[in-house]
C-alpha cells in the first residue's frame, strides 16, 4: 500500500551539508558587510556629532564673550547717565537757588 523508500545515500546528504555551509558562508559575508557598512555610518554620525559639539561650544563661549562685553557697556553708559542727572539735578537745584534771590533782589 503506501510504503515509500527513501534513496538518499551519505553522498547526497554529504552533498546537501556542503551546500547548506556553502549559503551560510555566502549570507554571513554578506551580513558581515552590512555590519561594515554601519560601522562607518555609525563612525561618521560621531564624527559629526562631535564636530557640532564644538562648534556649538565655541558658539557659547562666544556668546558668554558678548554677553559679558553687553553688561560692561550698558553699566558704563548707566554710570553716564547717571553722572549727567546728577549734574542736572544740581544744575536745577542752583537755578532755583539762584530765582530765589532774584525773586528776593526784587521784592525788596
Amino acid at each position: 500500500m503506501g510504503v515509500r523508500e527513501d534513496n538518499v545515500s551519505k553522498k547526497d546528504l554529504q552533498s546537501l551539508k556542503e551546500e547548506i555551509i556553502h549559503q551560510f558562508h555566502i549570507i554571513s559575508e554578506g551580513l558581515i558587510d552590512h555590519i561594515k557598512l554601519l560601522s562607518e555610518g555609525h563612525t561618521g554620525i560621531i564624527d559629526r556629532l562631535n564636530s557640532t559639539d564644538a562648534h556649538l561650544d565655541r558658539m557659547e563661549k562666544e556668546n558668554e564673550y558678548q554677553h559679558s562685553e553687553t553688561r560692561a557697556l550698558i553699566k558704563l553708559s548707566f554710570a553716564e547717565v547717571d553722572n549727567r542727572l546728577s549734574d542736572l539735578e544740581s544744575q536745577v537745584k542752583d537755578l532755583q537757588e539762584w530765582k530765589k534771590k532774584v525773586a528776593a533782589r526784587l521784592e525788596s
